[in-house]
């Protein structure tokens, strides 16, 4: 089969034939009709985060089951499937716990070896995924199994960027109806969560961004407020915005020092502050000590926006079932497998929210 693979941080992902390894027990076979382009991805291959290699890239996917493991519950041949890049067996303590997002899977599912590439040496996955080919071997952990007749390329998006950022707001958040929100960074995640927070209720609903494409994109999905923080005194313009006080709840979608540092000087006293952008490898937080102190501002992080995986996605598929979740306009571009890497370069610079990748065409 053809896959995407990256071998060096700053260059291209590589296209090439691959063997799949036999499948495990717990393992399920999956043709890739669709999968979508993340700014995660774009992030590794530039070598942000630290990965490894070789890795099959891509980790965003719906598919058909081709075939299933001895020891597989759950899941049939046929059946359409959504991947999840937070795995969650079910089982363990954090899954039992209520916080399947950080299941004990997460961590071993990635060293596992996936494909043989034809110099003889073996591939793992992005989050034990590998969704730029055109079929991907995976724990059925990784998969949740939906009954719907949504299209592939919508699917796809709900296996990561849309997940994290409607899930932080509805899950992690203690935001109520009518109450105040901000959104840093309004790319497919910020986006989401501006979302969320229309579902949930919230009055005011302020978008951050720099570029006036994604500031005019949150406006279309809800955003009562899009502002560019490099202009005028973003502090002032909250609180105007907010009765004085600043938001009840911000969503950082950057994760970088400073944007979490704008985070804390627009919330209000007593309010949260979730990031949900991941921060590079070697990256530092630093708070104005007391401010935070003497606020009681809550500050947490939420992975894959806390999401519990078999309970969200037919959630959020009913939503696009029902029109309240419009999956296909967050899709830019529809690519082929071979304009991957142009695909994550229009990424990188901005231009296109997400590109989807059909494999077979």
């Amino acid at each position: 089969m053809k896959a995407a693979i990256f071998v060096a941080a700053g260059e291209d992902l590589r296209l090439e034939e691959v063997e799949s390894l036999p499948p495990g027990p717990t393992d399920v076979h999956v043709r890739i009709d669709a999968t979508a382009l993340c700014q995660t991805d774009a992030a590794v291959r530039r070598g942000d985060h630290h990965y490894g290699s070789p890795v099959l890239m891509g980790h965003e996917a719906s598919g058909t089951v081709l075939a299933v493991g001895s020891h597989v519950s759950g899941l049939r041949v046929g059946d359409t499937v959504i991947s999840s890049s937070a795995p969650s067996c079910g089982r363990c303590h954090h899954c039992a716990a209520g916080r399947p997002h950080i299941c004990i899977l997460s961590s071993s599912l990635r060293s596992v070896p996936r494909a043989r590439r034809a110099d003889g040496s073996v591939a793992t996955a992005l989050f034990g995924l590998g969704t730029f080919a055109e079929e991907m071997t995976v724990d059925q952990a990784s998969l949740v199994a939906i009954d719907t007749e949504q299209p592939p390329e919508s699917l796809a998006l709900i296996g990561c960027g849309v997940t994290t950022g409607l899930s932080t707001v509805l899950n992690r958040t203690q935001l109520s109806h009518g109450g105040t929100l901000a959104v840093i960074g309004c790319g497919t995640v910020g986006l989401a969560a501006i979302l969320g927070g229309g579902l949930k209720g919230a009055a005011t609903i302020i978008a951050i961004d720099p570029n006036p494409a994604r500031r005019d994109d949150a406006r279309r999905r809800g955003a009562t407020h899009a502002l560019d923080s490099a202009e005028g005194d973003l502090v002032e313009t909250v609180r105007a915005a907010t009765g004085g006080l600043g938001v009840d709840a911000t969503i950082d979608a950057v994760g970088a020092p400073a944007t979490v540092a704008q985070a804390q000087a627009i919330t209000r006293r007593a309010g949260e502050i979730v990031v949900v952008g991941m921060p590079p490898a070697d990256g530092r937080f630093e708070l104005a000590a007391l401010p935070f102190f003497l606020s009681e501002q809550r500050l947490s992080s939420a992975l894959f926006g806390s999401s519990q995986i078999r309970r969200d996605f037919p959630a959020f598929v009913r939503l696009a079932e029902t029109g309240r979740l419009d999956l296909a306009g967050f899709i830019s571009r529809t690519l082929s497998l071979d304009e991957v890497n142009a695909g994550l370069d229009a990424l990188s610079r901005g231009e296109i929210l997400r590109a989807v990748i059909r494999p077979g065409r």
